[in-house]
This record gives C-alpha cells, sequence and structure tokens, in this order.
C-alpha cells in the first residue's frame, strides 16, 4: 500500500504542475473567437462592450499573421494621390487632413485613389489600421503601413491624422499593441516599440455600435487573441503581455498542441495480480529456407 500511496502522490504533483504551467501560458483574449481569418472582409472581432473607442487612456492588443499580402503595383505617387489626405513628397509622411465639418470622405484612403493601402482594422472612421502588400523586402512601398486617427479641435471640426508605422512582417505571427494616452499613440510590434507621435488634436471619441471590424479579401491569414483595457501600457507591461502570448518562436501559446507523454513501469504484483502467461517468442522472420533442388 505504501508504494501505490507514493506512485500516486507523484502523479497527483505531476498533474498538477502540468496544469498551473498550462494556466499560466494561457493568452487571454476577448470576442467570440480567439482567430479569424484575415480574408473575409469586416469581421466583427470587439463589441463596443469589449474595447468602447473613449477619451479614456486605452491599449489594444491583437496578433496577426499575414501568409500572404497583394503585390504593391507601384509605389504611392505623392503628387498624384487623389485625395486631400496624402503623403508628402520630401518624407512620405502624411499630413493631417481637414474634414468638412465631421464629415472626412476628402480625406479617403481607398486604392481607387492611389493609395495602394488596404484597411485591416477598424472602428468605424474613428480609428484604422492601414497597409500596404508587398512581396519581398525590395518591394516594401514608401508607406509600409499607417495608423488613421480621426481626431477634433472643436465639436464642428474634425481632422484625419495618422502614424506612421514599419511593415507588418509576413509568414510570421506579430503582436501589434496600440497605447492611447490624449493625444500620444505608443504603437509596438512584439516587445520593441516602432512609432511614437503626439497628435495636433485629441483623438474623437466614438459611439459607433458595429465596434471592431477586420479583415481584407487581398489578405490572407490570421488575425485575433484581441485584448483591450483603459490603461496606458509601459513597455514592461507590453512585454509581460508578449511573453505570456507567444513562445520563443514567436507563436502563440494558443496554438500549441500540450501532449503529455507518461510512461510509468509498474512493478509486478503491485496490485496483487501475478498470474502470468507463458512467454511465446514471435518466429524468426529470417528463418533460413534450404532445398536441395538444383
Amino acid at each position: 500500500m505504501l508504494v501505490e500511496a507514493i506512485l500516486f502522490i507523484a502523479f497527483s504533483l505531476l498533474i498538477s504542475y502540468f496544469v498551473i504551467q498550462f494556466i499560466q501560458k494561457r493568452p487571454t483574449y476577448q470576442g467570440s473567437s480567439a482567430l479569424y481569418d484575415l480574408s473575409k472582409k469586416d469581421t466583427p472581432v470587439l463589441s463596443y462592450d469589449d474595447m468602447p473607442w473613449t477619451n479614456e487612456p486605452s491599449s489594444l492588443r491583437f496578433a496577426i499573421f499575414v501568409e500572404s499580402a497583394p503585390k504593391t503595383i507601384s509605389k504611392v505617387d505623392c503628387t498624384t494621390v487623389d485625395t486631400e489626405f496624402k503623403p508628402a513628397c520630401d518624407n512620405y509622411e502624411y499630413k493631417k487632413c481637414r474634414c468638412s465639418s465631421s464629415d472626412c470622405s476628402r480625406c479617403d484612403l481607398s486604392e481607387t485613389n492611389g493609395n495602394y493601402l488596404s484597411k485591416l482594422l477598424s472602428y468605424g472612421d474613428s480609428i484604422q489600421l492601414w497597409a500596404s502588400g508587398y512581396t519581398s523586402q525590395n518591394d516594401k512601398p514608401y508607406v509600409p503601413a499607417i495608423l488613421r486617427v480621426k481626431t477634433a479641435s472643436s465639436s464642428t471640426q474634425s481632422y484625419m491624422e495618422s502614424v506612421s508605422l514599419p511593415a507588418i512582417p509576413l509568414q510570421r505571427w506579430t503582436v501589434i499593441t496600440i497605447v492611447k494616452e490624449g493625444r500620444r499613440f505608443d504603437v509596438y510590434y512584439g516587445a520593441k516599440p516602432v512609432a511614437t507621435k503626439l497628435l495636433k488634436f485629441p483623438p474623437l471619441a466614438t459611439t459607433y455600435s458595429a465596434g471592431w471590424l477586420a479583415g481584407n479579401p487581398l489578405w490572407k491569414g490570421k488575425i485575433g487573441l484581441f485584448s483591450g483595457i483603459h490603461k496606458v501600457q509601459t513597455t514592461s507591461d507590453v512585454l509581460s503581455d508578449v511573453e505570456s502570448l507567444v513562445n520563443t518562436r514567436g507563436v502563440p501559446f494558443y496554438l500549441d498542441e500540450v501532449t503529455f507523454d507518461f510512461k510509468v513501469s509498474m512493478p509486478e504484483c503491485l496490485f496483487g495480480n501475478c498470474n502470468k502467461l507463458p512467454v511465446v517468442k514471435p518466429m524468426n522472420p529470417f528463418a533460413v529456407y534450404v532445398t536441395n533442388v538444383q
């Protein structure tokens, strides 16, 4: 009985250890699903209740895997883009665009205006993530990605401003964290800060009922593991969050397969059953066949 008790305790401790480890590594996310198809347009990923876009400090985190992106036909030409919201010719930074009161159609970013940008994530027109497609490092456009934010100087005058971002890497998972505090935006790819900008005017809060939408038919991959909080995430906060979300290979723990390979050698007669059957050795499959037939 002592042996059985020791084995039971050891087995229980082992199971408890793996359960604790699994729970600690399990990523947190909001929304109806952990991951969504990036190629499906305007997929609801977060509701207004999950992450409302208000005047409060906010941090939004999600992970994206771009399997393939549309090829950039040509680089954005700052002189021919048919919209008020376009890059400056000297540094290709998008300058703020003045809306007609609250109507910002003149600040459109669609491909029909020559921007060659695709909308991947949006909360109405209050905040949108746009990215350019490319097929190689040498094919990167001047404007790889931008975060477009609707701001306001008064209750009657709105603007479109932007935060320039690096290209979203292809064929690997990237955790993106967007931190908003007043007019300041900090954006992280993984645990690395890639952009910091102080906008000219405060972001405009919204009650857009559809919530956050993601996806674009021209892009293939996955997007998900959304999490939003009303708090300013510091660099150390982002690092801790990323470490809890992905493993050392950069793959979300959500996709890891947890396998258990227990090989326990049980002593004979442990449970009192010492009846043994005779051991029969299998036939030798390489038995020599001898014949005297010529």
